[in-house]
């Protein structure tokens, strides 16, 4: 199987620090996230990566060109934002036939991932989505699912009632069908218009539930929990490099 990631963002939640640097270069632990996120990649069995690029671009490349990883790593850029979905449909081309796995650049995770791959493969609904438990869902796109986690709608950082809810994690396994309906560099994301749609069409999608959440390190609280968490592996490990 081979992999995307969204790495075109501009990081305006980071404020200053999403100007300056592109999120998948932010340093966590005393490494570039896209680095850790390569790693985990690789470790989940991924052998070609597509990455596509706008906001500091060029920076982005030269940080690939010294990569020195197993993956075969495929970089292409955006002219303009295209969103989540946009993105990939843009990538389509450069993405190997079969279903292929979405990673948001700029989460944080550590779980394995081959149970939701395998619940896929097995299931072959037109996109599963991996999901975590929150008390809070501020700032967060939120998934409703039914008794056999058969994704029923999506809410998109709406306000709500406290309580736990399932938040969307950002990481996807997707046939190419699933992009089919969108032009070619049209702009659009997955969680407020490509899902919701085509749920409304009574497509099958699926919700695959982490044991353990996921970090955004697009926010400051959540770069300086992802940093914490890191400094406290590099401790527990004894002084080694933390594996998030």
């Amino acid at each position: 199987m081979n992999a995307m990631i969204l790495a075109a963002g501009l990081g305006t939640r980071l404020g200053s620090i999403g100007r300056s640097t592109p999120k998948a270069l932010i340093d966590v632990g005393g490494r570039p996230l896209l680095e850790r996120s390569l790693d985990y990649l690789q470790r989940q069995g991924i052998s070609r990566v597509v990455i596509n690029l706008h906001h500091h671009a060029a920076r982005i490349e030269s940080f690939l060109r010294s990569y020195d990883g197993q993956l075969q790593v495929v970089p292409v850029r955006e002219q303009q934002l295209l969103g989540t979905a946009g993105s990939v449909r843009n990538a389509l081309q450069h993405l190997e036939p079969g279903p292929f796995l979405v990673l948001y650049g700029d989460v944080l995770v550590e779980e394995p991932l081959d149970s939701l791959i395998e619940f896929h493969l097995r299931t072959r609904p037109l996109a599963t989505l991996a999901v975590h438990e929150a008390e809070s869902a501020e700032g967060k796109g939120v998934v409703e699912v039914d008794a056999t986690g058969r994704v029923r709608s999506f809410a998109e950082k709406e306000r709500r009632d406290p309580g736990r809810v399932l938040i969307n994690a950002g990481i996807y396994v997707l046939e190419s069908e699933m992009l089919a309906p969108i032009a070619p560099g049209f702009a659009c994301d997955f969680g407020e218009d490509v899902f919701p749609r085509a749920v409304a069409r009574g497509s099958a999608i699926f919700a695959f539930r982490l044991a353990d959440p996921v970090i955004d390190i697009g926010t400051p609280d959540g770069l300086a929990l992802a940093r914490s968490r890191a400094s406290a592996g590099a401790a527990a490990a004894g002084g080694g490099p933390a594996r998030l």
